[in-house]
């Protein structure tokens, strides 16, 4: 069985959890498995907004930084960006993993330069203009779905 590993940085903008919920349930319905690295605040939320585990069923979860420290499996990585510091742990991850890296890259407004780091690392760049709203974050993910 193939891995994905999703990489969940601060969870300030409110599309991000509904949209990491959504695509680990995409990923789960296709057949990966599904391994979250995320900042503690954000796996607190995505705990508490599916608490029976219905989305989370399976799915393995580890602090952002203990990620770095090696999981084995991986054969892909989805990464939500919407800051600097989610840049530098997508260009981190993919450095360590050396696997097909996906980003989307989300906020009010799309930065430029974040865009330009991860593609110049080799990491495939997905927009959405998207703060509250998930669905510009979920049609990207549909198209990363498509490709995978």
């Amino acid at each position: 069985m193939m891995s994905v590993l999703v990489i969940v940085g601060c969870p300030e903008p409110p599309a991000l959890i509904p949209s990491v919920l959504y695509l680990t349930n995409q990923l789960k319905k296709k057949g990966f498995n599904v391994i979250i690295a995320a900042n503690p605040a954000a796996l607190k939320l995505l705990e508490v907004a599916d608490d029976d585990k219905y989305y989370l069923k399976g799915v393995g979860a580890v602090d952002i930084d203990g990620g770095l420290r090696g999981i084995e499996g991986i054969n892909k990585i989805i990464s939500f960006v919407h800051n600097d510091g989610g840049v530098s742990y997508t260009v981190t991850y993919k450095a360590k993993y050396n696997k097909p890296t996906y980003a989307i890259v989300f906020g009010r407004q799309i930065n430029k330069d974040y865009v330009e780091t991860l593609k110049n690392s080799n990491i495939g760049v997905y927009t959405a203009r998207a703060f509250h709203n998930p669905m510009p974050i979920v049609n990207r993910i549909k198209e990363i779905l498509a490709n995978l």
